[in-house]
């Protein structure tokens, strides 16, 4: 099933209602302006990493970012800890194989070395692997427990 990610529309609406611009927010996270208006229009998919960082920025959960629930709550994460070493305790908890993950996901087994070597995961790719494992993205990267 494809779903549709509204964090563009998110995105825009968190930086109107804080009357900060996509240049003050890309100099926050340390990318191109150019990323941030790309992003507001859904033209470009972020890492999961700056999902991170724009949603401890404003305060809010990376479900209701990515528009996943509409609830905005005032969220006071945990630091999320490095992504593949949480990612494998999750699995580890759940009794998934990343070979099984490989099976019934199009999440393959490059992904899993990449982000062994600390590379950091689409954004499509972590929404795939939270439904896969029935947790929130939160969950997912260690911001909530």
């Amino acid at each position: 099933m494809e779903r549709k990610i509204d964090i563009g529309e998110r995105l825009s609406e968190l930086l109107s209602e804080n009357d900060i611009s996509a240049e003050a927010l890309a100099e926050e996270l340390g990318v191109n302006a150019s990323t941030v208006r790309r992003w507001k229009r859904g033209a470009k998919y972020m890492r999961l990493g700056n999902a991170v960082a724009i949603a401890n920025r404003f305060g809010c959960s990376l479900e209701f970012l990515t528009g996943r629930s509409d609830t905005f709550i005032d969220f006071s994460p945990h630091p999320a800890p490095p992504f593949y070493p949480h990612l494998r305790e999750l699995m580890k908890e759940k009794g998934i194989s990343r070979n099984r993950i490989n099976r019934e996901t199009h999440i393959r087994s490059s992904h899993f070395v990449d982000w062994s070597k600390g590379a950091d995961p689409n954004i499509t790719s972590a929404l795939e692997l939270a439904d896969y494992l029935d947790v929130s993205l939160d969950i997912l990267t260690g911001r909530d427990r």
